[in-house]
């Protein structure tokens, strides 16, 4: 069987380092994105930005459009794998459109905890499905996936939850994402599939009763103002994945593209210093304003998925390898 090897757009270096003395022409990329400017990520990615700026002094520019302004995740990544939009910036499993194997990466209450999933995210089987993704359909990740974390998982209701049982039933607001509301849906609540930009409007008007979302954007989104009760979750890791037009990264010299992947790993270090105390900061204003905030226990969630995931696999449903990659993720990074 054919290996696929993901580049993560370093293994390009060496060609386009060749051509870097001739390549003098600055480079304007278009970046989308899901979340507010004014959020914890919105600011980062404009820090991203900045940085490429300062670092290809100029050779390199980005325009941020924040809050979905292109459009949503399918119709803006269909627009980066033609080369209309240069850069999508949200969780890698939106490449779910052109490979369906890397949905599972972010499958709820399948890995024991981020180190878990973080082994697994640099493993051959998860490189293997980036490579085909790379190859036939022109996007690649800036990168590796996961050093710029999104922070824990939350549940956001209007009423409030306390276990597991509370959560059957529930009118939760999913993504489109086959696999996500399959096993929400498994897990007993009712899923609804709606826009990022949708889901205030939604929860005020009843349309749903929850939406799961990253922990630090509940206070950016408002969300807290109409659905008031936080509930951890930690259903699934999360890591923002800068996913670029290819032919944009070929167009730009090797010395530029060392400084792009340079702001990636810089910013993703001020992710990670700085998305607990970004998320203590926003709770303690949103429990000012009425909201609560409790950990859910998920024992009783991973115990449920584990029997979903074992009879997906019977019944032929889960990528081939997935269990066994999933389950040697345990000890091949330790």
């Amino acid at each position: 069987m054919r290996k696929y090897y993901r580049t993560t757009l370093i293994g390009l270096l060496g060609s386009a380092i060749a051509l870097s003395s001739t390549q003098v022409a600055a480079e304007t990329w278009r970046m989308a994105t899901k979340v507010p400017a004014d959020s914890f990520e919105g600011r980062l990615h404009k820090e991203f930005a900045d940085k490429v700026n300062e670092y290809t002094d100029g050779g390199v520019k980005i325009n941020v459009y924040p809050s979905e302004q292109l459009g949503d995740a399918q119709t803006v990544l269909e627009q980066v794998s033609s080369g209309i939009i240069d850069i999508f910036v949200d969780d890698v499993s939106y490449l779910n459109r052109f490979n369906e194997d890397i949905t599972w990466t972010s499958a709820p209450f399948l890995f024991d905890d981020r180190d878990h999933w973080t082994c697994f995210m640099k493993s051959d089987y998860f490189h293997d499905i980036l490579g085909k993704i790379e190859e036939e359909d022109n996007i690649g990740v800036i990168g590796e996936v996961g050093p710029f974390g999104r922070g824990f998982r939350v549940l956001v209701t209007k009423d409030e939850m306390q276990s597991f049982d509370d959560v059957q039933g529930t009118k939760l607001r999913l993504w489109d994402n086959q696999m996500m509301v399959d096993v929400w849906t498994a897990l007993g609540t009712d899923p609804l599939v709606m826009a990022w930009t949708d889901v205030y409007q939604s929860l005020q008007t009843g349309i749903v009763e929850a939406v799961t979302s990253p922990s630090i954007l509940v206070e950016s989104m408002k969300f807290y103002e109409v659905a008031p009760h936080i509930a951890r979750t930690d259903e699934f890791n999360q890591a923002n994945a800068y996913m670029i037009n290819l032919g944009s990264w070929s167009e730009i010299s090797g010395e530029n593209q060392e400084a792009v992947i340079r702001a990636y790993h810089e910013v993703s270090a001020d992710a990670m210093e700085g998305l607990q105390a970004s998320f203590d900061e926003s709770l303690e204003k949103m429990e000012a304003q009425g909201a609560t905030y409790t950990e859910l226990n998920t024992v009783p969630f991973v115990e449920t998925a584990a029997k979903i995931y074992e009879s997906y696999e019977t019944e032929g449903r889960l990528p081939e390898g997935l269990l066994d990659a999933v389950d040697q993720a345990r000890t091949s990074c330790n």
